[in-house]
């Protein structure tokens, strides 16, 4: 369906370049309810899960630094989630000895578990949700978003 007539405009939008940024909007608010419905049963954020994911895949500690620059998503309050995160026994931080204002992230064993319980279900939701796109018209929309994303970073 047509974005105008999905939010109820009498018209359709002036241009191809404003209707597309919308949709993105649009999709990007779809997929981020979508993502804390998959995620809040779990007792986890899509951030958490993030963080978790990134610690499994680089299979050593990080800074905070590092991790928030591997993130999907802001890092601005990569702090309040890793207190969270260490609440729920997910993850340790340490102090390193030489550079006490840096804090190093490792998986704990229940953070490992989790990761580990939830990632096969997310890519099996993440393919249930993109089955409508070919393989195809996934590399399509990956390289305009990509496009888009450095076109934005120019200014």
């Amino acid at each position: 369906m047509p974005l105008f007539k999905e939010i109820k405009m009498q018209r359709e939008i002036e241009t191809q370049r404003h209707e597309a940024l919308l949709n993105i909007v649009r999709t990007g608010n779809a997929l981020w309810t979508l993502s804390d419905a998959f995620f809040s049963p779990l007792g986890l954020t899509e951030a958490q899960y993030n963080i978790l994911i990134v610690l499994k895949l680089e299979n050593k500690k990080l800074t905070q630094v590092e991790i928030g620059e591997r993130l999907i998503s802001s890092r601005a309050n990569i702090t309040s989630i890793l207190d969270k995160m260490e609440k729920k026994g997910l993850v340790a931080r340490e102090r390193i000895e030489n550079d006490r204002r840096v804090l190093m992230v490792g998986l704990t064993s229940k953070g490992r578990k989790v990761v580990d319980a939830v990632e096969a279900r997310y890519i099996q939701e993440v393919e249930r949700v993109m089955a409508c796109l070919s393989q195809t018209e996934c590399k399509i929309l990956r390289r305009s978003l990509e496009k888009l994303r450095e076109n934005l970073r120019k200014g």
